[in-house]
């Protein structure tokens, strides 16, 4: 068998169960992430996971369609970490929300999350969504310590409370967030 660069990556993968991430030419729409399962001079075949860690079925891909090969990467660390604990993002404990009767709806809701350990994502004047944690709250405005796709700590930032136009709280992506954003507190 050819002894490339690639086909060095691919044996590690499978013999490792390494996560890789597969671009491929003319498919701008991403990539695939997922270990080796076997390989030969023509083809390829993946386990594939989803964002959440959860398996997504095989692939089996033409050797020749593979554009690049990520590997030994941040992302590749922070999927293994969905993958060993996909188990967990299933878990959408109970967590009930008050609602209130008046036009400033958004600081009743937002007072119940502030300080807490739980995430919100919000809909800034309908067109952007950030999640977070609310740090601080006052009756016009708010700091949201913003934690990114893959739990990356983006720092704080301010809003004010009537540019929030919708909140999502506990829905699978914000808890996918957490678990990485404390998983990378813990490998500090």
């Amino acid at each position: 068998m050819n002894e490339s660069i690639l086909f060095d990556i691919l044996k590690k993968s499978k013999e490792n169960k390494e996560i890789i991430g597969i671009w491929k030419y003319n498919d701008d729409d991403g990539f695939w992430a997922g270990y080796v399962k076997n390989y030969n001079e023509e083809l390829v075949t993946i386990q594939h996971f989803t964002k959440y860690g959860k398996s997504d079925g095989i692939i089996i891909e033409r050797i020749e369609n593979i554009k690049s090969v990520d590997f030994d990467d941040d992302y590749a660390k922070a999927m293994q970490c969905l993958i060993d604990y996909s188990s967990e993002l299933d878990k959408d404990e109970g967590f009930e929300i008050e609602l209130n009767d008046n036009e400033e709806w958004q600081l009743g809701v937002l007072k119940q999350l502030e300080g807490s350990k739980r995430i919100a994502r919000l809909e800034i004047n309908a067109t952007d969504y950030f999640s977070g944690f609310i740090t601080k709250l006052s009756e016009t405005d708010l700091i949201l310590h913003c934690v990114g796709k893959m739990g990356e700590d983006e720092g704080t930032v301010f809003y004010r409370i009537e540019d929030v136009t919708t909140v999502r709280v506990n829905d699978i992506e914000n808890r996918k967030r957490v678990m990485l954003f404390n998983w990378r507190k813990a490998s500090l």
